[in-house]
């Protein structure tokens, strides 16, 4: 089986356009936001893009109208960082009236009660090993929130009335009816959530709603999240070890091809090397798995058969 490296052949051949025909399956982190600016904790707390992250999701959207790629479908998380990130890159494309489909299950980590603090401030005062331990770590969640705090998405309307696919909380239900003396039914929202509770909500909204309505019907998908729920399907669609989560980085408002017929991922542009995907870039840019029979048809530029040679 011929292989072409992710950081080689990670573009279409200079010399080639997209045919109209081809499926695109693109997924993106939002633009930078003034939390991401300040270094702090996130989560489902929902900020809006900085300057500069609508200037990034602008540049995405150029890039993949440059390359001729287009979209039959848009999925966001409820965040408006993703869903802007989204709007923008259809401004782009020309294509705003794309239906877009919202999912909580697409949101960033719940961060608990790390959210809006600063990560330079936590390290300090927990200590190296914890707060790697609480932001990298696959299975280990930071301190949950109160029922009653802010960061709480109980709290948020949003979610109490559009979040019917989770179980009933016994113990939130006893809270809230004792709270407004009478029976309040509650349903069991994240208070905090290591890596593994994200993709557990992640990894089967992929694979029931995104990979099922969409990419098995030939449609072009893109997908604009947030880090760690992009870090969660990436492990899964990449077979990327839990143990080696911590060397990967997801750069803001560039756009990720993910290839589905020969499972791996390319850039439009450039090569990795110009972007911060941690010390695990080489995870997420593994060779393409060509088979020998339609590694001849491929379009290749001279740089990239020499690299495959």
């Amino acid at each position: 089986m011929a292989g072409a490296a992710g950081g080689v052949l990670v573009r279409p051949a200079r010399h080639a356009k997209p045919r109209a025909s081809q499926q695109h399956v693109v997924i993106i982190r939002h633009g930078k936001t003034g939390h991401n600016k300040l270094g702090l904790f996130t989560g489902w707390e929902d900020v809006s893009l900085a300057e500069e992250g609508r200037a990034e999701a602008t540049r995405a959207g150029q890039l993949l109208a440059k390359h001729g790629v287009h979209f039959d479908v848009v999925y966001t998380s409820w965040l408006s960082r993703a869903i802007e990130t989204a709007w923008l890159v259809l401004v782009e494309l020309d294509a705003m009236w794309l239906p877009i489909h919202k999912s909580w299950r697409l949101n960033e980590r719940m961060y608990g009660a790390l959210t809006g603090l600063s990560k330079k401030k936590t390290r300090t005062v927990y200590g190296e090993q914890q707060f790697k331990m609480w932001r990298r770590s696959y299975d280990t969640k930071p301190p949950a929130v109160s029922s009653f705090s802010q960061h709480y998405p109980g709290n948020d309307q949003r979610y109490v009335e559009n979040v019917l696919d989770v179980r009933i909380s016994a113990k939130e239900t006893l809270i809230r009816s004792l709270e407004r003396g009478k029976l309040s039914i509650h349903r069991k929202l994240p208070r905090t959530e290591s890596l593994k509770n994200c993709m557990e909500r992640t990894i089967p909204y992929w694979i029931n709603n995104i990979e099922r309505d969409a990419i098995a019907k030939g449609k072009s998908v893109l997908v604009a999240s947030s880090e760690n729920a992009i870090r969660g399907l990436l492990m899964h669609l990449l077979k990327i070890p839990t143990e080696e989560i911590s060397n990967i980085e997801i750069p803001t408002g560039l756009p990720l091809v993910f290839d589905m017929r020969y499972k791996c991922l390319k850039l439009l542009e450039g090569d990795f090397h110009d972007h911060n995907f941690g010390k695990g870039a080489d995870l997420l840019f593994t060779p393409c798995e060509i088979p020998d029979d339609e590694y001849d048809e491929l379009d290749l530029s001279p740089i990239e058969e020499e690299a495959l040679a």
